[in-house]
């Protein structure tokens, strides 16, 4: 009789997507951080047509606060939550996956000063986990909205600070 080795097969190794989207803002670095470093600016940039939405944000950012995400399109309805784990005003934040669905989920936020303004770089890695329903949900729904959350995100940004600046400039002509 021969004797079988009863090994595990080794996990395998979730496939990582990255998302990563930039823009030109053109106002200076610390003006975008200062806009970024207030939450509640985030949730009224959101879109409302986004699959991914900003269900909880703290008041503030810092090191250890937590945002609540949820996913919600057809057939995919996950939430995760995600806290500030590096914080170095104002060129840099990142979040990560505290909880939930995702077995990885890195959002780094990087403002890089150029010579026109700051260049606002947004890049997501994640993964989901292991199964034949998490990887068809990733290629069918997941890293659409993932796409989008990016995309969307980089752009609102962009989109209320040059409006926040075109206001300040009319008030001051009004003067």
């Amino acid at each position: 009789m021969v004797e079988r080795s009863r090994r595990r097969k080794p996990k395998p190794e979730y496939d990582v997507t990255v998302i990563e989207k930039r823009e030109l803002i053109r106002r200076s670095a610390p003006e975008v951080f200062a806009f970024m470093d207030r939450p509640a600016n985030w949730k009224s940039a959101f879109p409302d047509s986004l699959a991914v939405r900003l269900e909880q944000h703290p008041s503030d950012l810092r090191p250890g606060t937590i945002f609540r995400y949820r996913l919600h399109r057809w057939p995919v309805d996950v939430s995760w939550d995600v806290v500030v784990s590096e914080y170095r005003p104002p060129t840099r934040f990142t979040n990560v996956k505290a909880r939930g669905y995702f077995p990885r989920w890195v959002l780094e936020h990087e403002i890089v000063p150029r010579e026109e303004g700051a260049e606002l770089v947004m890049r997501l890695s994640y993964e989901v986990p292991d199964g034949l329903y998490a990887t068809l949900s990733n290629n069918y729904v997941i890293r659409e909205a993932m796409e989008e959350l990016v995309t969307a995100n980089v752009r609102a940004v962009r989109d209320a600070i040059e409006q926040e600046q075109e206001r300040q400039q009319g008030a001051e002509k009004i003067m």
